[in-house]
């Protein structure tokens, strides 16, 4: 921290010197801004309510101090300047001024003005014990002139009001840096929820990955044993008799019509057991138009072993080619589960409605899903869930009291619930 001596011209007398003239010349009542308070330490005689009679006469605050321990927050807190005599440094209660002045924070040198009326050596002591604890301090010789101490006090208060925009200036900065850094804190949580995030759905696709080739192994396996024992059987029959026919005509030998008609009605359930296969491994898109044939279809396949009837409760019309595309997939892989693993004497697919909603359902008498168990989150499932997602619908799964399974998809009238129009009912 640095010194500055300010040297002002000075009128010798004994105490200080009022001069109305001076007063005249000066630039008439500061503008005093809050924490501008002039403290004034002298402890002898009137010097203290002297000179702050003089600066509240020239428009300045004062405040008096006559302990400095009463004095010590004001000082910290309030003051613009400090006026004292070099008596106050000198007393017993130096000790704490210099104690006080020390703790001030880092953007703070409140201003000193010490009068004093010393020698040289005396005024170079009172400066370097006055320095080693505030930055900025004026000595100036008693007596003064009026105007002498106002210009004093008004380079101090100007020096003060300074290091008041450097106090907030820092204020500024500690708080933009503690917003800086909340949210630096809220987008790196934000970044580590969205990499977790993106870890699990990685995660979750390896493991689905690993369920569709599971899938497809599972898919060409029940596809072979399919051929095995139907296709392959009714074509093994039917090369059989073909080669008995042949034979009896190579030696000449009468052959049975019922045989021929038998090779017929194997080749003929040969193809539909074909293109019942086909027809599993591929359907092309189910129209408007078409979805309730294509159910109908469905329900009435001779590959199911367990019977399948559908229960239409509600005229249905539906516009949107997407929405019954949706809708006949999420059907199928409904009744196609039910038949895989419900163990059910019956499956019914049904489409009724409630209130504003259109419910398709799939229902089973089978085992149910067992208590703790969840099979929610299986592949089949999930695409369940994402093709009534994408039609603006919900889909629910319920194991049924008394037994079996209900998966059901409920649709929504887009005139009613705002839904962009998907469906007409």
């Amino acid at each position: 921290m640095q010194s500055r001596i300010t040297s002002i011209p000075i009128a010798r007398s004994n105490g200080i010197r009022v001069n109305d003239a001076s007063r005249d010349e000066s630039q008439g009542v500061p503008e005093m801004h809050k924490d501008e308070h002039i403290i004034i330490i002298a402890p002898v005689g009137q010097d203290a309510v002297a000179m702050a009679d003089l600066l509240h006469a020239e428009g300045f605050e004062t405040q008096i101090c006559q302990r400095l321990d009463e004095c010590s927050r004001e000082i910290s807190d309030k003051a613009g300047a400090l006026l004292l005599t070099e008596e106050a440094l000198e007393s017993v209660q130096g000790s704490l001024l210099f104690d006080v002045l020390r703790a001030q924070p880092t953007w703070s040198e409140l201003p000193l003005i010490i009068l004093t009326s010393g020698d040289e050596s005396r005024r170079a002591g009172l400066l370097d014990l006055a320095a080693a604890a505030a930055g900025t301090v004026t000595l100036l010789e008693r007596p003064i002139s009026t105007r002498t101490l106002t210009r004093s006090v008004q380079v101090a208060l100007r020096s003060r009001r300074r290091q008041y925009q450097v106090r907030d200036l820092v204020t500024q900065l500690a708080n933009l840096n503690e917003t800086l850094e909340h949210r630096v804190r809220e987008r790196t949580a934000e970044l580590s929820a969205a990499n977790r995030k993106l870890e699990n759905e990685i995660s979750q696709r390896k493991g689905l990955e690993g369920q569709i080739l599971e899938i497809s192994d599972r898919e060409q396996q029940r596809i072979g044993q399919e051929l095995h024992d139907g296709l392959c059987q009714h074509l093994a029959a039917v090369a059989f008799m073909t080669r008995g026919v042949v034979l009896r005509l190579k030696n000449h030998r009468v052959f049975e019509v019922e045989d021929l008609e038998k090779i017929s009605q194997l080749v003929n359930e040969a193809v539909i057991d074909a293109r019942n296969l086909a027809r599993g491994l591929h359907r092309l898109d189910v129209d408007s138009a078409g979805f309730l044939p294509a159910l109908r279809d469905l329900v009435s396949r001779e590959i199911w072993k367990t019977p399948c009837r559908l229960k239409v409760k509600t005229k249905l019309t539906l516009n949107d080619d997407s929405v019954a595309s949706h809708l006949y997939r999420l059907i199928r892989e409904a009744v196609i589960n039910a038949h895989k693993h419900a163990q059910a004497k019956e499956i019914v697919v049904e489409i009724r409605q409630s209130n504003s909603e259109i419910i398709f359902s799939v229902t089973d008498d089978g085992i149910g899903i067992p208590a703790g168990i969840n099979n929610f989150h299986g592949l089949g499932f999930q695409i369940m869930e994402y093709r009534a997602r994408s039609m603006g619908a919900r889909l629910q799964v319920e194991s049924l009291k008394q037994r079996g399974t209900r998966i059901s998809c409920y649709l929504p009238q887009s005139d009613k619930t705002g839904i962009p129009a998907k469906s007409v009912l």
